[in-house]
């Protein structure tokens, strides 16, 4: 996935920058922490914690939660605007590919979606 950056360090003038993430599969994530990259595989479960204000979704590859090997997390209470729909309906059972920063979280690599461009479907 190519990600364009515009950056403007003069009025009037415009430098583009572009990032390839480099692909890796989910069971890679957790030796890649901290790192940019674009994490893929099969999503096996999805969850939505409707019972906090924050109403988080997760998106759990590998395995079903709690055996999974990665997640993509959505805070989709703050975030839900910038989503088509509801993720956890719309990737359950996909081959996805998510882009951004892996971080852990109970020791399980993950990676934070704000956007649905970071999510890739691959069919």
């Amino acid at each position: 996935m190519r990600w364009i950056l515009i950056i403007s360090l003069v009025p009037l003038s415009l430098y583009t920058l572009t990032y390839d993430f480099i692909e890796i599969p989910h069971t890679s994530a957790i030796q890649n922490v901290g790192k940019l990259r674009t994490v893929c595989g099969k999503v096996q479960s999805t969850y939505i914690n409707s019972n906090t204000a924050s109403q988080r979704i997760y998106l759990n590859m590998g395995r079903e939660y709690p055996n999974h090997t990665f997640t993509g997390l959505i805070w989709y209470s703050s975030n839900k605007d910038n989503f088509d729909g509801r993720p956890d309906k719309k990737y359950k059972k996909k081959d996805i590919c998510i882009s951004g920063v892996i971080t852990t979280f109970n020791e399980k690599p993950q990676i934070q979606i704000d956007f649905e461009n970071q999510i890739e479907l691959r069919e």
